[in-house]
């Protein structure tokens, strides 16, 4: 976008300032570094004996080409620009280029983020005296909230009664857990005998899917219009792309937990698998209306979308465990009860490699017309535009021809690589989104298998190296080069086994924290996860009102809209705490 000015600069762009000095016919061609193996695209006519002032974007680094149109003389650099920075590049009659030369100070990208911890700190503060006031009774009973001991003595309640984002309890009963002495490694007090059911939750899950479902409102949000709080436009992840892999890890361990504790208490398969079914269809109902909200016009109307995702997966999870799990943890008395975890899971885990091989075949090997085989790029202007409708390969391809073009998600790869629609909650991915929650369910399956702290940990360390090594062999320990990039967007073998082996190792983190060293009690993100639906539901539906969000007063910075986007998710986490304290929750 050229400009008679460079003043009023919005966010994330910086000016140009091209001076050319008896140099007719010059043009200005550019391309971000990020659009891997783009041609570069005609910017700007560049004034003779003049100054032409263009506005650029910031967020990537640019390829800029200054070309002579009738002789090809050309310079060609790349270069980082700054948020709010202009800079100059000059360009002579024998067609001599300086340096791009910045002559006006940039503004500092990372400033709006001491305004957001003004905001952030201050919030966890009262957070933490209010819970000071109510343990030390210092606030008079008829201003403190009910707690949730209270409000189970009263109505008898039992811990199961409090259900997560995918349906599942995550509560284990005593005898489930252990540390390296005989001990257990959580320690409740005793509830008064009213209460009937002993069992409580996995607050160290609990706590992760907290920290998972608040990182997913805040990118919702729009992170502050920050880039690296965005997905990648395809090849390669940011931290946005780890959340939503993170929170379907917490789902597969809440499956296992839950369904063991089921059929422990002989409740017969029919009636889990039609809890699972129940399940499975309230949160495609839910992903469904959710997406009318915005949009009601059937031709344009999309099917697919992160509940539906979750709707999926968690059934065919759910499902395989309904049918093979024992009610009880497999013994052999043998050798082979070090690995008796891998002996239980056996049947579920050769159905589960069936369903990746199944998405690998496809993937490679499917016939799409006018693409390549095996094609995994995102068209458009990839690769000198030679595959320009072939979005997403096999999978892009399955999605069309279900659905439509009119009915997929407008968004990724399409503002860097100019691509056709592509969804990436998409059909064929959903296969590959199937072993990252199995990944979670056998992490569940090692809490129910062994007893001490250290038989759990130094599996799920294996599991983290593993799952991490094999990642980085099929990607090559790179964002392009190697066999099966990580990419969000396809939800590739090694973006699941990549995500997959940071949900171990920070699952191990937060289980030797408040599980066993029992430093800190999770609060407050062990309570804002028991109500996760509620946050996700919340925060679409109420997207664009009052008072969680407004039309910004000043679009020139992210200032504004990193504070308010902060605002808005420490305001759904307050709502979520409330209910916590009222023992208010939202059950699928």
């Amino acid at each position: 976008m050229a400009s008679d000015d460079c003043k009023n600069l919005l966010y994330d762009q910086a000016c140009l300032q091209v001076w050319a000095d008896n140099a007719p016919n010059i043009s200005l061609w550019m391309q971000t570094k990020e659009c891997y193996k783009c041609d570069l695209l005609k910017k700007e006519n560049i004034s003779n004996n003049g100054v032409t002032n263009i506005r650029l974007n910031t967020i990537y680094s640019l390829w800029l080409d200054l070309t002579n149109d009738s002789s090809h003389n050309n310079c060609r650099t790349l270069h980082t620009f700054e948020e709010h920075g202009v800079y100059q590049w000059n360009i002579s009659s024998n067609f001599n280029c300086s340096q791009i030369k910045q002559i006006s100070t940039p503004q500092d990208l990372f400033m709006p983020f001491v305004y957001a911890l003004l905001l952030i700190i201050p919030a966890f503060a009262v957070w933490f005296f209010i819970n000071y006031l109510q343990r030390t009774y210092v606030v008079p009973s008829v201003f403190r909230f009910a707690s949730k001991t209270d409000l189970d003595i009263e109505n008898t309640a039992p811990s199961r009664d409090v259900q997560t984002f995918d349906g599942s309890d995550v509560e284990l009963k005593n005898a489930d857990f252990g540390t390296g002495s005989n001990e257990p490694v959580i320690i409740h007090p005793q509830i008064p005998t009213p209460v009937k059911n002993n069992s409580y939750r996995i607050t160290s899950l609990d706590t992760f899917r907290g920290i998972s479902i608040i990182l997913m409102v805040f990118v919702n949000l729009g992170g502050g219009h920050y880039w690296f709080f965005e997905h990648a436009p395809w090849n390669g992840i940011t931290l946005a792309d780890f959340i939503l892999p993170w929170f379907c890890w917490v789902m597969g361990v809440s499956i296992a937990i839950s369904l063991r504790s089921q059929l422990r208490s002989s409740t017969k398969r029919k009636y889990v698998f039609g809890r699972v079914i129940r399940r499975s269809i309230a949160l495609l109902i839910m992903g469904l209306v959710l997406n009318s909200v915005n949009n009601n016009n059937l031709r344009t109307f999309r099917p697919l979308g992160v509940l539906q995702r979750l709707a999926l997966i968690y059934f065919i999870a759910a499902t395989l465990e309904t049918i093979f799990m024992k009610p009880q943890p497999y013994f052999t008395n043998t050798r082979l009860d070090v690995i008796r975890d891998i002996i239980e899971s056996a049947r579920q885990w050769f159905i589960v490699i069936i369903l990746v091989a199944i998405h690998t075949v496809i993937t490679f090997f499917l016939p799409v017309p006018g693409c390549p085989k095996g094609y995994l790029g995102p068209g458009g202007l990839y690769n000198s535009s030679s595959n320009t409708n072939c979005t997403g390969g096999a999978a892009g391809y399955i999605d069309r021809l279900v659905f439509g073009e009119n009915h997929m998600y407008p968004g990724s790869p399409k503002p860097v690589y100019q691509s056709i629609p592509f969804d990436p909650e998409g059909i064929l991915s959903t296969l590959t989104n199937t072993l990252l929650v199995y990944m979670g369910v056998h992490a569940g399956r090692i809490i129910l298998c062994y007893q001490y702290t250290n038989e759990r940990i130094k599996r799920w360390i294996a599991w983290t190296i593993v799952l991490g090594l094999i990642g980085g062999c099929l990607c090559n320990f790179s964002k392009e080069d190697g066999l099966i990039p990580i990419n969000k967007n396809l939800f590739s073998l090694s973006y699941a086994f990549i995500t997959g082996s940071s949900a171990f190792l920070i699952f191990i983190i937060l289980f030797l924290i408040i599980e066993h060293w029992r430093l800190w009690g999770g609060s407050p993100f062990n309570e804002i996860g028991q109500n996760s639906i509620m946050l996700y539901l919340g925060h679409n539906i109420f997207y664009n009102t009052l008072p969680w969000r407004w039309q910004p007063v000043n679009e020139t910075s992210h200032t504004e809209y990193l504070v308010m986007d902060c605002w808005a998710t420490i305001f759904w986490c307050a709502i979520a705490l409330v209910m916590h304290k009222k023992n208010i929750f939202i059950v699928v």
